[in-house]
């Protein structure tokens, strides 16, 4: 496991998929300076 993000540490740069198929890439595709990631973890 890598260090925790202190304040003002830049998020690193991970790629996930989209519900929809689709991928986004943080930071660089977050649409705002402020955003909210819900993570879910599918049916039991």
């Amino acid at each position: 496991m890598g260090k925790m993000l202190q304040q003002a540490d830049r998020f690193p740069s991970i790629t996930l998929k989209l519900v929809d198929g689709g991928t986004i890439k943080l930071p660089d595709e977050a649409p705002s300076r402020y955003t909210a990631l819900l993570f879910y973890r599918g049916h039991w």
